[in-house]
């Protein structure tokens, strides 16, 4: 009885040592900036806009598949006329393989919206693993080519010599960057000229909570049209371009319609515009949550949250436990004692001295043995030294055995791989001639 009851100490104390190494361990408590989702309550997410447009009668769906999957989205009843709200910087940044089926989805007769934070830095769009080529991507998506604003004409005019002698970005400034500000900077979006998009818009408000840029974009072949402009800085913030059949609109804020601002100004009346402006017949609002993290292919919180899972866990360590306690057969003992006789000493020794010398060094020291041999009984000391004019005068030994043995010494001299069999064959002749 002992016995089992110290077997079923043992047996869980392996398994909190197992757990406490392999088992996942708790992060500190960190304060994490909510994202733009269809399902997110906070002060960045979108619930506030599905519940708008919904209690207007406009339909909503989530996508949560990659853009590949978006004439697939479970109610969407028409190809053309839909509107896909997509809030950049991404969690899951845009693959390769997603930009010719968006163009594509687009060019039939539908409406991309980006949000991007380009020139305001929502706190969610910092959060670690981000989407570190962003612009790169935006530039992929839009077709638009993207360089900071110059804040004056005599920033514009620098020439190209002084903008490559400027100074690098110090440490303190690169640390300020990336520091949450203590309170957020507030900008504004202000039409510049008429459109059905702005009708009604006259301020569109924006916040930072990290220092910013303001951006200048362009595209080669297809005009861009300027909607809105930041009016302390001058810099386009709003940007509507062609796509076949369809449109894409570029946010340079990606705060404006997250639950804290969507009702300040006239927010939601540029987000009505936009809605009313791109749908069409059965045409849908599509939310991006997908790209923001909240997905249908995979969600490890899901998976580790099943209580089918747990119970699976639980069963497999019931079962462990039944085996290590259960009657099992003893072994037995066997001694741990094997004698080796000499031969197969001798043998595992030179087998393992053949692996880790080398053919040279052994050659060099069977010659040195065979001529110690020979010093010894003329009482010379036994440095392994050559004795050729001794070897030589020996009439016992034949003239080719020692020309053979001075070339075998020359090549291990150099380091040269030799046949240790011929080697050794050769000073056994030699030394039955000579005994």
């Amino acid at each position: 009885m002992k016995e089992r009851l110290l077997t079923l100490a043992l047996a869980i104390g392996a398994f909190v040592a197992f757990y406490a190494v392999m088992g996942p361990k708790p992060e500190p408590p960190q304060p994490q900036a909510t994202r733009p989702i269809s399902t997110e309550g906070g002060p960045n997410g979108y619930l506030g806009m599905v519940r708008w447009l919904e209690s207007e009668r406009v339909p909503v769906l989530s996508l949560r598949e990659r853009f590949p999957k978006l004439s697939d989205v479970p109610g969407l009843e028409s190809h053309t006329g839909n509107l896909l709200i997509s809030a950049a910087p991404y969690l899951y940044p845009v693959r390769d393989s997603e930009i010719l089926p968006l163009h594509s989805w687009v060019q039939r007769g539908n409406t991309l919206l980006i949000v991007a934070g380009l020139s305001d830095t929502p706190d969610w769009s910092m959060e670690p693993g981000g989407d570190a080529p962003f612009i790169e991507r935006l530039q992929e998506i839009t077709r638009m080519s993207f360089e900071q604003h110059a804040d004056d004409a005599e920033e514009e005019g620098e020439e190209d010599a002084e903008k490559e002698d400027a100074a690098e970005p110090t440490e303190a400034e690169l640390v300020a960057v990336q520091t949450k500000l203590p309170e957020p900077l507030h900008f504004e979006m202000r039409p510049a000229g008429t459109h059905p998009l702005l009708e009604g818009v006259n301020k569109v408000s924006a916040t930072s909570e990290y220092l910013t840029s303001k951006w200048d974009a362009w595209t080669k072949g297809m005009g861009v049209l300027e909607l809105a402009h930041d009016p302390e800085s001058g810099a386009p913030v709003l940007w509507l371009l062609p796509e076949g059949n369809g449109q894409i609109i570029v946010s340079a804020y990606g705060s404006i319609f997250g639950n804290k601002l969507l009702g300040e100004d006239d927010n939601a009346r540029l987000l009505a515009n936009i809605v009313r402006w791109s749908l069409r017949g059965n045409g849908k609002v599509i939310i991006d949550d997908a790209h923001q993290g909240l997905v249908a292919f995979y969600d490890p919180d899901a998976f580790f949250g099943d209580s089918r899972l747990h119970a699976t866990l639980w069963w497999l360590l019931a079962l462990w436990l039944v085996f290590v306690l259960g009657s099992q057969r003893l072994r037995p003992s066997q001694s741990s004692w094997n004698p080796v006789d000499i031969t197969g000493f001798v043998r595992a020794t030179g087998g393992f001295m053949a692996r880790v010398m080398r053919p040279a060094t052994v050659g060099q020291q069977m010659i040195a043995n065979f001529f110690n041999d020979a010093r010894k009984r003329h009482g010379l000391p036994a440095d392994g030294s050559p004795m050729w004019e001794w070897l030589s005068a020996q009439t016992v030994v034949s003239e080719q055995d020692v020309e053979r043995l001075q070339a075998l010494h020359a090549k291990v001299q150099r380091g040269h791989r030799v046949n240790l069999s011929q080697l050794h064959n050769l000073l056994i002749r030699l030394r039955a001639a000579l005994n």
